[in-house]
Order: C-alpha cells, then structure tokens, then sequence
C-alpha cells in the first residue's frame, strides 16, 4: 500500500494549484526520506531476507500467517499480489503455517484487496477453511493490527507477517520500535519464489467488487494518510484497547 499511497500523493499534490511548493516538497521529502530510513535501519532484509526465513522455520509451524493487500486493477492482478499469494501457498503447502490471513479492504480502487488474494489462493490450493479475510485494513500498519485480531480471536497463537521485503522492513521498523504486536516476519525469499510453478488467477473479480466505492484520495487529506502510514491510527487504538482491558 505504502508504495501506491507515494504515487497518488505526487498525482494529488501537482493537482492542487494552491497548496504552496515548499509544502509539497517538504511532504514529499518527508515520506521519501521516512521509508527510505526505515528500509536503511533494516538493510538486512535486502541484503539476505533468507536469515529470516531461516530463523521462521525454526519457529515453525506457524498457526497463522498475514498477507497485507495490494491494490487490484481491474482485469489484471498485478505481480506483486501474484508474489504475496504465491508465497503464502508456498508456507502452507510446505508446512509452515496453518493458516492465512488475507488483509485489505477497497483502499485506492474499488475492490477488496484481501478477498481478491484469497480468491486467488483457494485456486492454488489452499482450503477455504484455512483462508480468513480483513476488508477493514488501509495502511500496513492496519494489516498488522486487524490481522492480529483476527488471530486472537481464531486462538492462533504463533503469528507471522508474510510479504515483500520492503513492506517487511517497513512495517518490522514500525513494529519493532513502536506497536509491538507480537509477530515474526517472514519476508520472500524470491530465489525460493522461482521455484514454485505459477498459475495465471482465474477468479471472479466482481465478488470482491464494492458499489459506490470512493478512493482514499477523495475521502482522507493528505496528512491523514501520512498519518496514517506512520501508524497513528494504529496506536490510537491499541491505545484504546489497552484501556478496555483496565
């Protein structure tokens, strides 16, 4: 999600004619230089994503693990979904996790992100009954925190989050230093990826399609969604929950 919200932010700040340039390019700066920290602090992920997958399968079998969504065009999936699914079946199908957890709701177009993927992975394979969707999820910090209840609520005990090696290192920064859920990260190992044999999706978009759907652009500032992405909306409510529990 991170990835596209930079894209639309770029579209939506050259479309506002009386927002002031040094504002655009402070916002700008800020998000380019707020990732691109978070992937420097864990520059391990790019340089070697096996020592994790190494060290998740020491943990293994996981009773669950989460899959953040990625925006779906219309009549295509993308790669990047195809690879978070692909990967997905590839922990199930060779015993390191139980179940999946699919996350994303209708964010930046108007399908569900987590429902398409899980369309897509009961193609592949895995049993309806051991795929569970999130349509509450915006931000990958939210694909963590809606997951994860998911997972209590499901009693799964040993959770991980299971994606790219960006979005690993971006949400593990995030986690690891401010939400502390408790989740291990199992970022592709794409050399491990090349060998699974791929199937071209063939699901039926429109069950995942929402009617009068409206963009995150249209309905959230600009700073919202920066927000958003850091995670605010997150601690809020763990916040919040923490209080319940009193």
């Amino acid at each position: 999600m991170y990835g596209t919200l930079l894209r639309v932010k770029f579209i939506r700040f050259s479309n506002r004619s009386k927002m002031k340039d040094w504002k655009i390019r402070l916002i700008l700066f800020t998000s380019v230089f707020y990732f691109n920290a978070c992937a420097f602090v864990n520059r391990r992920y790019y340089t070697d994503p096996g020592i994790y997958f190494e060290a998740a399968k020491a943990n293994a079998p996981y009773d669950a693990v989460i899959v953040p969504g990625f925006p779906h065009v219309k009549d295509s999936m993308t790669s990047i979904v195809q690879n978070r699914v692909l990967w997905a079946w590839y922990l199930y199908e060779n015993g390191f996790a139980k179940n999946v957890i699919f996350s994303g709701g209708a964010v930046y177009t108007p399908y569900k992100e987590s429902e398409i993927m899980a369309m897509y992975a009961i193609q592949l394979g895995i049993p309806k009954e051991h795929v569970f969707v999130d349509t509450q999820a915006e931000y990958s910090t939210e694909n963590l925190y809606y997951s994860y209840k998911i997972a209590q609520k499901n009693q799964f005990k040993r959770v991980a989050f299971a994606t790219d090696i960006a979005q690993s290192s971006f949400v593990y920064s995030l986690n690891n230093e401010e939400l502390k859920i408790p989740v291990d990260f199992i970022p592709i190992v794409y050399d491990t990826l090349k060998t699974v044999v791929r199937i071209e999706p063939n699901i039926n978009q429109q069950e995942a399609h929402v009617e009068d759907f409206v963009s995150i652009v249209d309905r959230e500032s600009i700073w919202k969604r920066l927000r958003g992405t850091r995670g605010d909306k997150v601690k809020k409510m763990m916040r919040g929950d923490r209080m319940n529990s009193l």
